[in-house]
């Protein structure tokens, strides 16, 4: 079954398939977890698993790829996390709202040497959806139809956000690291 596309595996889960879904969940839960790890790390075991519950029972049919369609789920499950606390209110808060903003506690470092830790805390100063952005470009490799599809958006859309949202992460790491320049994103 490992040889099959994800939108098969899918298709065959939704049918009662549970060995497709846990293929699915073998192929996307370590990048799920990480998803909101970087969000929300006290919360991330229990949003991956709304997230996937929410999948299985989906009333709309996958239109483009089960990747787009487990992010786009995982930030609704994120945005109702941060709503049922009190935290936001309203998806257009996700755009104007950093993670620094949201936490009470420093948020976690993940990165090894001094420039990803910088990094690291310039992306966290972004607001949610631009973060979100670029984590999915960036990250989990989504192409411009799939963030497109995430956010309600066409690809064009989709691709304004991740030259926003890169802008926005430049300047933020240009200010907190007094002028040094960002090292590329790159795809890992």
């Amino acid at each position: 079954m490992t040889d099959a596309s994800d939108e098969a595996l899918y298709a065959e889960w939704r049918g009662g398939n549970a060995d497709a879904g846990n293929e699915l969940a073998t192929r996307y839960g370590a990048q799920l977890a990480r998803f909101f790890a970087n969000k929300v790390p006290d919360h991330a075991d229990d949003l991956c698993q709304r997230t996937f519950l929410a999948c299985m029972t989906a009333s709309t049919e996958l239109q483009r790829s089960f990747r787009a369609l487990l992010f786009g789920i995982a930030r609704k499950q994120l945005l109702r996390h941060f709503e049922g606390r009190g935290m936001l209110k309203g998806e257009e808060m996700m755009s104007r709202v950093s993670i620094v903003d949201l936490q009470t506690t420093p948020t976690q470092r993940i990165a090894k040497s001094e420039a990803q830790d910088l990094l690291h805390r310039a992306l966290s100063a972004l607001p949610v959806d631009s973060q979100i952005v670029l984590e999915l470009r960036y990250w989990r490799k989504l192409s411009a139809a799939e963030i497109g599809e995430v956010l309600g958006l066409t690809a064009a859309g989709a691709r304004t956000r991740v030259h926003r949202a890169r802008s926005q992460l430049r300047e933020t790491y240009e200010k907190m690291s007094e002028g040094k320049a960002m090292p590329p994103l790159t795809e890992s």
